[in-house]
């Protein structure tokens, strides 16, 4: 078994293949003096973050490499009322209350995600790498207007570097724990003046942190391959294309989809049955029991980084992308056009006893194409009013296959419970928001709306598959079912300046979810068909400033968020000839709320002396939420109301300290100090001992070298020093409750070129 924590040796020559974006303000000035500007597009227009009345976080480049964030995963660190879970090739992040629960092809997820302007339909496409990326914006509360499809609980907007007219390139090389080595870079070409080409890479290899029975079966692995090729073009002063093209290539093992461990089983210890309300035994059910009670089961393993199965996981992910934003300046009025189209296909397997008896596979593929266009005009210059109109659609249509409880790993093997669907989504809507200022430089108003319109059919296919269980036919069977929801969601906002350094501001704001369907109810009518949308009305107020010189920045926000219609996620027994498995069937079941606080201050206080902290206050509960049935091997129906929702800790602490050390020679040396602490926090609707993650502090620490010239790099780092390791996935499952685990104390070494 190779060592938890070595590093693989590799020839530094291999620094001049790949690169690393060029360092921000210290680049130019080793002295830092104020808080660094940013510039977002929450609005989808370019402002100054401290303009922009939305409460949104937004993560530079060099931000994003002075805290190892490669993917979304890390993002919590520096993130208030962001929390981030993970299971198999999913991602999960929630946001004030809002988590992702329905990852299937059968819903949408909660939060928006999208890839330079572009829309990511798939949970598990927002765990893409962090590639020559310019910023990452995290926008909290519904964003229902100007984003709009399905931005329920908030939006996530990643935006690549586009080609420049300058000559750019760098490299960079990390060695890590867990043999991790990554090689990643760009060159920027300016091939004319109206001509640029960018190119970005990175590949990416790691042992698996989670520990098999042998080293084949360790899971949580990385093997990542990403290239990324944009062009400008621009021949006019009015008009500009910048096309992108994407391969993103994810394999090596998985992390099962819905846990890779059992956490334990509820058991009334009287009679030695199931009871959701007894005692929890950290044992692991298995069928048959023959009689025998259920405290005779199998103990666990209490290594919460160890997988028991005998099933080799996989992780199979391609995805090729590709994108067009162009514009066109007519002087009083932008036109702008954003075309996106993805082929996308995802496979991963599971072992669904957790155990070394053979056979009981799971597993999940799904193959996916999407085309989204949006239009957009939208005025231009200083005015007293600002208005942007556009319209979006979006195609996308799916092959969803799912097999369980199969004997042998052929899913055409007589035995297994097989199920294939054929959903395809087309989305059409038309939005505007104008802003208008009633006293100029002080007091600006603006109102938005957007109709949306989805229709989704799902057709039931058979499916004929290989001895790797991969897709080989499909045939639709004739049976279909077409669904449409519709919804109008709106936003009203005021925001006063007092000066040009600081801002008050209120918004009320309604978002939505859209419908979808139960893809059991194919083979088991006693599950239901469809559900329908979940809305949410939210309130804030905010304030956002900068004092003392632009040395300490600070933004203050209120909200509150009243959930109507929510779609709940209950996990339901099914028989099969060769014993028992679980389908997830969503339900419109619950109403629920969410209110807090988000503080995030950066400051400067003295010359080189960098200072970061955030802090969310937060209660999320459900209001209603009965006759839920109980989940799987329990019986009756439970009442939920007054339950905390899911990932959402009522106190979560942010804070970075660093300081730049000018050495004689011009060089700069940067100690660096990162903290998370979250207060509890519960993993599922039920609220149990067992899906309970206590409060943590996670501490991170990194010391970065710059030479003179501010061309070349190297920075030691260690990630979860205290080697905390949490819960960051639980879901009751035929087994027991099924558990997923975040990363423990990883470090490394970057050294890095820029040119």
């Amino acid at each position: 078994m190779s060592n938890r924590y070595g590093l693989t040796g590799i020839s530094f020559a291999v620094l001049a293949l790949a690169a690393s974006p060029t360092w921000g303000q210290s680049a130019s000035d080793p002295e830092t003096t104020t808080v660094e500007e940013i510039v977002v597009t929450a609005q989808r227009r370019a402002e100054n973050l401290q303009d922009v009345p939305v409460a949104v976080t937004a993560l530079s480049s060099e931000t994003l490499r002075d805290n190892d964030i490669r993917d979304l995963s890390r993002v919590e660190v520096l993130t208030p009322g962001f929390t981030f879970g993970k299971s198999g090739s999913d991602a999960r992040p929630a946001i004030r209350g809002v988590r992702t629960e329905n990852v299937g092809v059968s819903g949408d997820p909660s939060i928006g995600y999208f890839s330079d302007n572009v829309y990511r339909s798939r949970a598990s496409q927002a765990n893409e790498p962090f590639v020559d990326v310019a910023r990452v914006e995290i926008q909290r509360g519904p964003q229902g207007t100007l984003y709009g499809r399905n931005t329920f609980g908030g939006n996530i907007a990643i935006s690549s570097n586009a080609p420049t007219e300058e000559f750019a390139a760098g490299s960079s090389l990390t060695l890590g724990s867990f043999n991790r080595v990554a090689v990643d870079g760009y060159v920027n070409l300016p091939i004319s003046d109206m001509l640029q080409l960018r190119i970005a890479a990175l590949r990416e290899t790691m042992d698996g942190y989670v520990q098999g029975v042998s080293d084949d079966l360790d899971i949580f692995d990385r093997d990542t391959s990403y290239a990324r090729v944009g062009v400008r073009f621009a021949p006019t002063p009015e008009l500009e294309a910048v096309l992108r093209y994407s391969r993103w290539i994810e394999q090596g093992t998985g992390g099962a989809a819905f846990g890779y461990r059992v956490g334990g089983i509820f058991v009334n210890p009287a009679t030695g049955n199931f009871d959701i309300n007894g005692q929890p035994f950290l044992l692991r059910y298995d069928l048959p029991r023959t009689g025998r009670p259920l405290i005779e089961g199998i103990p666990i393993n209490p290594d919460p980084l160890f997988y028991g199965g005998d099933t080799r996981l996989v992780q199979d992910l391609e995805q090729n992308a590709w994108s067009a934003n162009v514009s066109y300046d007519f002087g009083p009025i932008i036109f702008s056009s954003i075309t996106g189209y993805i082929d996308y296909q995802v496979f991963r397997n599971a072992d669904n006893d957790f155990s070394l008896r053979a056979g009981n596979v799971d597993g999940q593929e799904d193959k996916l194409e999407s085309f989204s266009q949006e239009f957009q005009l939208a005025s231009n210059g200083d005015g007293p009013l600002d208005w942007i109109v556009g319209y979006f659609y979006f195609n996308e249509d799916v092959t969803a296959s799912f097999f369980s409880s199969c004997p042998t790993l052929a899913r055409d093997t007589v035995g297994c419970a097989f199920a294939a669907g054929l959903p395809e989504t087309t989305s059409n809507a038309v939005f505007g928001q104008a802003s208008w200022w009633a006293i100029p430089d002080r007091l600006r108003v603006t109102g938005g709306v957007r109709y949306t319109e989805d229709e989704k059919v799902i057709r039931r296919a058979n499916a004929r598959t290989d001895a790797n269980q991969r897709l080989t036919s499909v045939t639709p069977t004739g049976q279909e079912f077409d669904f449409t929801f519709s919804e109008t969601t709106w936003r009203v906002n005021a925001e006063y300046h007092l000066d040009d350094d600081r801002m008050l501001y209120a918004t009320a704001s309604t978002g939505f979810r859209s419908g979808g369907f139960n893809a059991g109810f194919f083979t088991n009518p006693a599950l239901p068909g469809a559900f329908g949308p979940e809305t949410v009305t939210a309130y804030e107020v905010g304030s956002k400033n900068r004092f003392w010189g632009d040395r300490l920045q600070l933004n203050l926000s209120a909200y509150r968020n009243n959930f109507q219609d929510l779609q709940v996620q209950n996990q339901f027994l099914i028989v099969t000839p060769t014993g028992t498995t679980t389908t997830s069937v969503i339900l419109n079941a619950a109403e629920a709320h969410s209110h807090g606080l988000e503080l995030e201050v950066q400051a400067v206080p003295m010359d080189n002396l960098n200072v970061a902290f955030s802090a969310t206050l937060m209660e999320a509960q459900y209001d209603d939420y009965r006759n839920v049935p109980a989940p799987a091997n329990y019986t009756g129906f439970l009442d939920y109301s007054g339950n905390d929702v899911p990932y959402s800790p009522s106190l979560k602490l942010t804070g970075q300290v660093g300081y730049d050390f000018v050495l004689g020679s011009g060089a700069v040396v940067t100690p660096q100090v990162t903290v998370l602490y979250s207060d509890d926090y519960y993993l599922t609707d039920t609220n149990t001992v067992l899906d309970l993650q206590d409060a943590f502090a996670k501490v991170d620490l990194r010391v970065s070298w710059v030479d003179a010239s501010r061309r070349y790099r190297f920075d030691v780092f260690a990630n979860n020093v205290g080697d905390e390791v949490t819960l960051n996935r639980a879901t009751f499952g035929s087994r027991g409750l099924n558990q997923s685990y975040d990363a423990p104390r990883m470090y490394g070494i970057r050294l890095s070129a820029a040119y």
